[in-house]
């Protein structure tokens, strides 16, 4: 089946859990862009008093100080497709259609009458249209002072039958949805489930709030060449059945917001077909965000090992395989969760009224899963996360995020609204998802782009314009990831997480020159006291990369003077084997380097820092004198 198809079974199949917040007929207003006035009458139509739904509102830290709320509304097609033209919401609505005079209001109590005086009708129906018919709104409100635009609904107080608020009721949604199937007469074929059905002249928008206006099906072109040239009416090209249509944008509104991962119009998800439960993980995580996610959501609390992340993480660990066998542990098991399908979406938005489909793969979830694991086990390496109980950066083992990947590729956005960045970050999520689901080979742009950004350090700054030394850690370990991926895609090569020190090739031996160089003035600085954090190694990355012979001269000669202060140090010595592995004649040529270069100068820098970290921890265990210590962590 298409998407639609397996929208519209998946809002069948959880129809009873979806009906309170998500029921057919209706669309979504909030208190995101203005205050929402609350009308409260009883059943006899009578006022009572004004209540007010205050805008949204938060504090400096960015914490909800005034909640979001959503209330969902009837609507008809013509009403939930409204633009300039007047088509009244048949209960609630704004302000100009509700205040008592002109022809909006006119059209509005002509449509709540009809629904009020059916034999659908609720008690708070029939209450709501008493009041209304008064024309007194405007009046009962006139302390809120509101504007034409901003949205009233009504609260309905019966005595001795205490009921929820009129948009919580379940009964009035279906109410008002059987009354509407019932004025729909002309019926067609649906070509999403081959019944014949009530036809839907118009389809839903407001299906992403990133694009409330975006529709992913219409026909109202009647002047360009939509359909004309080949068809009499749109519904000759395609018909589909009214309920269908509602089930599956219903079921699709429910999974963007809850599921969808945005940028700009945006939306990318995943589910299972047919199921409500997220075990799914999110393709466009990191290894530790999934490995995390997946591991709380098999129990209500933490359970001891999540609480001991941190001390795992500090020797290194390996979310990745941790993520492997949680993974296996979703859909292994049972053979019907294996053969579960499951599909993966991103939705875009082209114009401020269309929206488009622009990625979907449909496959079970032992697949999907699989694709999952293969991506976090070929793009892994050396990552740090922010540890904010303990206030310091973790180093794991884990693939980067997509977004991360992005960034190392394009670098961050100016600020503010930054349209060009957010239009190739869109173009950018689509492409990483091909390389995750259809196996597709890594760009070789990206790959390219992020070796070049991690090369040029001094690019790479803070909002103060200093150097930003966590950033560069994280470009060039996202870079590593991706040139590792690159290697085994295109080259069957595969090179370790730790350092190698038999391979022998001149690209990665010069980056573990300059590694080891950067360690070394470092640790000479700390131990000066000097809160310098470029060293010369960094000074001179980007020159390094093109020019690797000419440059390392310069990079050593700035060396000599800490040489003499630390000669036997650790980096030191490492710097004079390196030299020795160099096939002859390699160390001379002064060609560009490859993005193997970046993985020799981690590997380099992780190498001996672990290694001072073991000298330290067994001189300690060990009660060794007191003497210069060489091995300081570098």
């Amino acid at each position: 089946m298409g998407l639609w198809q397996n929208l519209a079974v998946s809002y069948d199949n959880n129809a009873d859990a979806l009906m309170s917040r998500y029921p057919l007929s209706t669309t979504t207003i909030s208190n995101n862009q203005d205050s929402i006035a609350v009308i409260v009458i009883d059943d006899k139509g009578n006022f009572i008093k004004a209540e007010k739904i205050e805008k949204t509102k938060k504090d400096k830290e960015g914490n909800y100080v005034v909640a979001s709320e959503q209330i969902c509304i009837p609507v008809t097609e013509e009403s939930m497709g409204r633009s300039s033209n007047v088509s009244p919401h048949p209960v609630f609505d704004q302000y100009d259609y509700l205040k008592g005079d002109g022809k909006k209001y006119d059209e509005y109590i002509r449509t709540l009458k009809d629904f009020a005086e059916s034999s659908f009708a609720t008690e708070q129906v029939k209450a709501i249209y008493q009041y209304a018919k008064k024309q007194t709104i405007a009046s009962d409100l006139s302390g809120m002072k509101l504007k034409g635009k901003q949205n009233v609904v009504f609260k309905v107080v019966i005595s001795g039958n205490p009921q929820k608020t009129v948009w919580e009721n379940q009964t009035f949604f279906n109410a008002w949805h059987q009354y509407y199937l019932s004025k729909k007469a002309e019926q067609s074929l649906d070509y999403i489930t081959g019944t014949i059905q009530q036809t839907a002249t118009s389809h839903p928008k407001k299906i992403s709030n990133a694009a409330a206006n975006a529709k992913l099906i219409s026909d109202n072109d009647t002047k360009n060449y939509t359909f004309r040239g080949k068809f009499n009416n749109s519904l000759e090209a395609l018909s589909i059945g009214y309920e269908t249509s509602q089930k599956a944008h219903q079921f699709l509104r429910y999974l963007i917001n809850e599921q969808g991962y945005y940028c700009g119009e945006q939306v990318i998800l995943s589910f299972t077909i047919s199921s409500m439960k997220k075990t799914l993980p999110s393709p466009l995580d990191d290894t530790k965000s999934i490995y995390q996610h997946q591991r709380l959501k098999e129990s209500s609390t933490k359970t001891e090992r999540d609480r001991s992340i941190s001390l795992l993480a500090e020797t290194g660990f390996d979310y990745t395989d941790a993520l492997n066998k949680t993974l296996a542990s979703l859909g292994y098991g049972n053979a019907l969760e294996q053969h579960a399908k499951t599909a993966v979406v991103a939705l875009d938005a082209a114009t401020t009224g269309r929206l488009s489909i622009t990625f979907y793969r449909e496959l079970n979830q032992k697949d999907y899963l699989e694709k999952i694991a293969d991506w976090h086990s070929g793009c892994r390496w050396g990552q740090r996360f922010w540890d904010k109980e303990n206030k310091k950066y973790v180093p794991y083992i884990g693939a980067p995020s997509v977004d991360k990947i992005i960034e190392a590729v394009y670098g961050k956005p100016r600020g503010g609204q930054d349209e060009s960045y957010t239009k190739i970050k869109k173009a950018a999520r689509e492409r990483l998802l091909r390389c995750i689901f259809d196996g597709a080979f890594l760009p070789k742009d990206y790959v390219v782009a992020a070796v070049r950004r991690a090369s040029n350090p001094l690019a790479i700054t803070t909002k103060n314009g200093k150097f930003d030394s966590n950033g560069f850690e994280q470009i060039v370990s996202t870079a590593c990831a991706l040139v590792r991926k690159d290697y085994q895609q295109r080259q069957k090569e595969d090179y370790k997480l730790s350092i190698e020190h038999n391979r022998d090739d001149r690209d990665y031996l010069y980056g573990r020159l300059l590694g080891a160089a950067d360690k070394l003035e470092e640790y000479v600085l700390r131990k000066e006291g000097k809160d310098r954090i470029t060293t010369a190694a960094i000074r001179h990355m980007q020159a390094f990369s093109q020019h690797p012979f000419r440059t390392w001269e310069t990079i050593h000669n700035c060396l000599i003077p800490y040489i003499q202060k630390v000669k036997g140090n650790f980096a030191y010595k490492e710097i004079e084997e390196i030299k020795k592995l160099f096939v002859s004649g390699d160390f001379e040529k002064d060609m560009p380097l490859n993005g193997s270069y970046l993985l020799g100068y981690y590997h380099e820098r992780a190498y001996i820092n672990d290694s001072v970290k073991a000298f330290n921890s067994k001189k300690q265990s060990t009660n060794f004198n007191k003497e210069e210590d060489n091995y300081d962590r570098q």
